[in-house]
């Protein structure tokens, strides 16, 4: 099986109809499983104390999920999804890890779980990705709430020289907080919120 996960944040007063037709025996997954017959599921779980939601998508093979995103009509159906949130933000793929081998016990797993900060969960690339696009999204959207924000992206990305990487994440995390406040906030960047 091959899973995807999306987040959504969505206005408190569109919660309701969010759910109804993105939630089990919803509209949208039955439109999505007819284009798209090899999606098994799509759950979709709240947060519990925010307008935070989470779509777990699940295909039978990474395969038939590539073909899928091909599909004029599915591209329709993820489309219209996300434009019943306020925003949007494709996690990625995952599938259950193989199992390894050890010798014995060890605890070097847990120590691993607890040094991951959330901002290392994704790749520098999707995260300027992301930037770029909330950035073209609010420029279309909300040009001028956006212009201070769009101000200070414009001035980072003209600065000389190279940060290093750590820094540059910490700060593409900074900006985006700008404009998606949710998402800094979930990726453990609430600095970035005030």
């Amino acid at each position: 099986m091959f899973h995807f996960i999306t987040l959504f944040a969505v206005a408190p007063e569109a919660e309701d109809e969010f759910v109804r037709r993105l939630g089990t025996g919803g509209a949208w997954l039955e439109q999505a499983r007819r284009a798209a017959p090899a999606l098994v599921a799509a759950d979709l779980l709240r947060h519990q104390s925010k307008s935070l939601f989470l779509s777990h998508d699940i295909w039978t093979t990474p395969e038939s999920y590539s073909r899928a995103r091909g599909s004029e009509n599915v591209q329709q159906l993820l489309s219209a999804r996300k434009q019943m949130a306020v925003a949007s933000f494709e996690i990625g793929a995952f599938a259950f890890p193989a199992l390894k081998e050890t010798t014995g016990p060890s605890n070097a797993y847990l120590t691993q779980a607890e040094s991951l900060r959330p901002a290392d969960w994704l790749p520098t690339q999707q995260l300027e990705a992301e930037l770029f696009d909330a950035a073209l999204e609010e420029t279309m959207s909300n040009p001028k709430p956006a212009a201070a924000a769009l101000a200070q992206i414009d001035a980072y990305f003209a600065q000389d020289g190279d940060v290093g990487e750590t820094q540059h994440r910490q700060s593409l995390l900074r900006l985006l907080g700008l404009l998606r406040p949710n998402l800094a906030e979930l990726f453990g960047e609430p600095s970035s919120l005030g």
